[in-house]
């Protein structure tokens, strides 16, 4: 029986979602690739036509969820609001997402929680550093705004205040894959916002 086209893409698609699901569960290190077949429920032949080994897969992965997923998330950036409150319609939005998204928090626990630097990763730690990078140079815009309209503290510019946003999502990443208390979105987004406006 001949695969059609969207059957490939199906098995590739559950592939990039079943490496993240096991790294986000057992880190990248210990995830075998029998581990990703059977979470994906395809054959090891599937994963190799569509792959070459499993850093190939993860780096695909990453790729594929983070602009797929980001692109929903950093949408909150955008209208016609004063640049502080999408700011915080935006990490209320994120972390609301990072604990009722699985597919979201996978990603991000996979990344920030269970991904090692080894050697075989280089090519996708780069790529995960490109993609801090394009979040930073995201927020900068909204926090340039505030800026100009004197809304941020003395002191603080607009890529400062970029990445203590970013500091901020991390730590909040962190807590909640963990299970390491309730985080509250609005009460954390309005805390962080308080912290950088004048």
């Amino acid at each position: 029986m001949r695969r059609t086209a969207e059957d490939a893409a199906a098995t590739r698609s559950a592939l990039l979602d079943a490496v993240l699901t096991v790294v986000a569960r057992q880190g990248y290190a210990a995830t075998r690739l029998e581990d990703v077949v059977a979470q994906a429920r395809v054959t090891r032949g599937a994963l190799y036509h569509h792959f070459r080994g499993k850093a190939e897969l993860f780096a695909a992965a990453l790729e594929a969820r983070w602009s797929e997923l980001a692109g929903e998330v950093f949408g909150a950036l955008d209208g016609d609001q004063p640049p502080l409150a999408r700011l915080e319609r935006f990490v209320a939005g994120y972390v609301r997402r990072v604990r009722s998204d699985p597919r979201f928090r996978e990603l991000l626990e996979a990344v920030v929680l269970r991904t090692e630097a080894l050697p075989e990763l280089a090519a996708g730690l780069a790529q995960k550093q490109r993609a801090v990078d394009g979040w930073r140079e995201a927020l900068v815009p909204v926090l340039a705004e505030a800026e100009t309209a004197g809304r941020l503290r003395p002191g603080l510019d607009a890529r400062s205040a970029a990445q203590d946003v970013l500091v901020l999502l991390h730590g909040a990443i962190v807590v909640t894959t963990l299970d390491a208390g309730p985080v509250d979105p609005e009460r954390l987004a309005t805390t962080l916002v308080r912290g950088l406006a004048r």
